[in-house]
């Protein structure tokens, strides 16, 4: 088996060079025109510089290009040389991401004019249906008289306005005169001028009734109010039978050249909040705080997140998913400034929740050289120079802290070379030193000292690749088929520095992850856990391309790699695990993906992860995998993570849609995880039928069921915002 493995490694593949591929056009086209019959009796002449359809005729004018327009109708004119187009019969042109619907219309595609009788439009943020309509796309106007307004999409609203004339600004406003509001048939109001922003957003209610085992019976609710271009919010308020009221204003907003941002809070007053991981009380008023601004002005940019939390389960007791998704939620300012060449980054990371162990950095600042050309040299140079202030905290104080002042700069040079044409050698030479200054607080001693170390080593890597213009497959949808391979090989040899890792205060960790880590600086960022390296990493990449959709794809992507370490350290095997990672699409709709991971040395599986999702762009999606993960350093399968999870998604009709997602623990036999939702649209609402079941495992909870009603109005339809 491991030599199998092995020689995986060492594939061999055919070798060719690129070719081009063909596109066929069979449609009947002027100039930037192409007209077609669409009907079964369709027919079109052309005559004196005009087309005349019948029977069913589809118009694309410049497909692909900003200003492509698209009409369709029982029967039509253009004329080529001034653009005109009149239209008769269920006509509906498409342009800029709107649609008009008219019995008969009379066109302009380059100037962009426009008349109809009979219309109906759409997109712009509601629906139009009235007599007579003029339009100018270029002055972003429209006139509309004896007309019909309304967000309700049936061809009978319950909600809408009847106006005898409105001028349409789409993205701006619009503006009614001699309006009537009706609620269903029955008017409710009448207003001589009435101004709808088309920039604010409308009042919007999302309702979410149920029942949870963890919370009772509940009430969720969220209301947003109206706000503008450059900021809104909504108002979230929650009853639960069990734990008791909470509420949080959310925000958002845009400041232009100032950046954009939102403000998510909570305030919960919890009736049973339980105990902390060490078995202390949780205090009843339990907050939520997430904070997040970005802005850039040219080449500086700034990124700003603040997370506080009361307690540590506060999110995971409310808001599960988003806990699931990140159970420790950094605080940090960042602040980049880049060249052409160059990087300057300053990092300010504080510890807001005592709860879990921080590095802090009070603060990191950072230069960086990107690699580039040294004047007319072959060589290359690239550095990276920090100046820090660190400080290692433990969760709940377990540990004393300790932090102290850290300068450590990095310079390599490099020496590209390609031969053959496809032969890349890289050579590479590089230095490092690092001053660690006397550490503070009592959970470290260490006084002054200095870090030396060099690091050398070279890449040799290439590319090549075989076109095969006559594979073709109508099952794999194969339209050509181009091969391509990349054999790597990465060696690094890193001397024994002056001072090891258990000599320096250790602030940074290895980072724990199922990945294969870098072995090349400054890749390799746990400044203060190097070490000597005396490694080679070697892969094999596999590249399968075949033209669909007018596009070239990866039909098949494998790449295999591991590395192999000359002088292993304590703890370490003479190779390391062999990854793979393999992405097959024998279709457009059917992908398949797999990470896995082999303990050669031990013999068993570390990590898998496999899937397959059919997408079929009809009524149903679904998706089936694994996951397997037993920790490094163990070898027993009860102490292993495996799940199976599927997930389907199914349309009805348009008014009906059903989604199910599955988490079977293999574990323990058992499903961890289950959930079925029902989705219907109300016509002035929608809304769905949600039923969850999860076990209680790893948690001091019970076994949770919840079942929920979720309600939004359609003008601005969402699932609730943490859901």
């Amino acid at each position: 088996m491991n030599g199998f493995l092995r020689s995986c490694l060492l594939v061999a593949a055919l070798l060719g060079t690129d070719s081009a591929f063909a596109q066929k056009n069979t449609v009947r086209n002027w100039k930037d025109w192409q007209i077609d019959a669409t009907g079964p009796n369709g027919e079109i002449v052309f005559e004196n510089g005009s087309a005349y359809g019948k029977g069913g005729v589809l118009v694309k004018y410049r497909e692909g290009q900003p200003d492509a327009a698209e009409l369709t109708a029982d029967k039509l004119k253009v004329t080529y040389k001034s653009s005109d187009v009149t239209a008769e019969g269920n006509v509906m042109l498409r342009r800029e991401g709107r649609t008009w619907r008219a019995e008969r219309i009379k066109y302009n595609f380059k100037t962009k004019r426009m008349k109809s009788v009979n219309f109906r439009g759409g997109n712009i943020k509601g629906l139009f249906k009235g007599g007579d309509f003029e339009g100018d796309f270029p002055a972003n106007v429209y006139t509309a008289r004896d007309i019909t307004f309304t967000t309700d999409d049936h061809s009978n609203p319950d909600y809408y306005i009847k106006a005898k004339k409105v001028h349409i600004m789409p993205g701006d406003k619009i503006e009614f005169y001699g309006a009537s509001v009706y609620a269903g048939k029955l008017p409710v109001a009448y207003m001589p001028y009435y101004k709808r922003s088309l920039q604010r957003h409308p009042w919007n209610i999302h309702l979410e009734p149920g029942y949870r085992s963890n919370w009772g019976t509940y009430l969720r609710s969220a209301w947003r109010w109206p706000g503008s271009n450059r900021f809104g919010g909504e108002m979230n308020l929650d009853y639960r039978t069990e734990r008791g009221f909470a509420f949080g204003p959310d925000l958002k907003w845009n400041l232009e050249g100032w950046g954009s941002g939102d403000l998510e809070s909570y305030y919960a007053f919890d009736d049973d909040p339980m105990n902390d991981s060490r078995g202390s009380p949780l205090s009843s008023e339990r907050q939520w705080l997430s904070f997040n601004h970005k802005a850039k002005w040219d080449d500086l940019s700034l990124l700003s997140v603040f997370n506080y939390e009361s307690d540590e389960y506060v999110r995971r007791d409310f808001f599960q998913n988003e806990y699931r998704e990140n159970a420790q939620p950094q605080t940090f300012l960042e602040l980049n400034q880049n060249w052409t060449d160059y990087n300057l980054s300053f990092l300010a990371q504080p510890r807001l929740n005592d709860h879990y162990g921080t590095l802090e950095r009070l603060p990191d600042l950072k230069f960086t050289g990107l690699r580039q050309r040294i004047k007319d040299t072959p060589f290359y140079y690239e550095q990276e120079s920090s100046i820090a202030y660190l400080r290692r905290k433990y969760a709940n104080e377990s540990s004393p802290w300790f932090g102290g002042m850290r300068i450590d700069t990095l310079h390599q040079f490099y020496l590209p070379q390609t031969y053959f044409g496809w032969l890349q050698f890289t050579p590479r030479i590089g230095g490092r030193w690092t001053r660690y200054g006397e550490t503070d607080g009592s959970g470290a001693n260490f006084n002054d000292q200095d870090r030396l170390l060099m690091n050398t080593g070279a890449e040799l890597s290439a590319k090549a690749s075989r076109f095969y213009p006559d594979a073709s497959s109508k099952w794999l949808e194969l339209d050509g088929l181009r091969h391509i391979i990349q054999p790597s090989l990465n060696y690094v040899f890193v001397p024994r520095p002056n001072k090891k890792p258990s000599d320096l205060p250790g602030y940074e960790y290895e980072l724990a992850t199922s990945r294969l880590l870098p072995i090349i600086y400054p890749d390799y960022n746990s400044i203060d856990q190097i070490d000597s390296q005396n490694a080679l990493r070697i892969s094999m990449r596999n590249r399968l391309q075949t033209r669909r959709n007018d596009q070239v794809e990866d039909f098949f992507d494998w790449n295999l790699y591991t590395d192999w370490r000359l002088n292993p350290l304590e703890g370490q095997h003479g190779f390391a695990d062999i990854f793979s990672d393999l992405y097959i699409r024998p279709r457009s709709w059917i992908t398949l993906g797999s990470e896995m991971r082999r303990d050669i040395d031990d013999d068993v599986w570390r990590v898998i992860n496999n899937s397959i999702t059919f997408e079929p762009q009809t009524h149903w999606s679904t998706r089936v995998g694994h996951f397997y993960y037993l920790e490094p350093g163990k070898t027993s399968k009860a102490d292993r993570d495996s799940v199976v999870y599927t997930s389907l998604a199914y349309r009805f009709n348009e008014d009906w849609s059903f989604g199910t997602s599955h988490f079977y623990d293999a574990k323990r036999g058992q499903l961890s995880d289950h959930s079925y939702t029902l989705y219907h649209d109300f016509r002035s609402w929608t809304g769905y039928l949600n039923l969850r079941m999860m076990d209680g495992e790893g948690s001091s909870r019970i076994d949770d069921f919840q079942i929920s009603l979720n309600f939004s109005l359609k003008a601005r339809p969402r699932p609730p915002k943490h859901e």
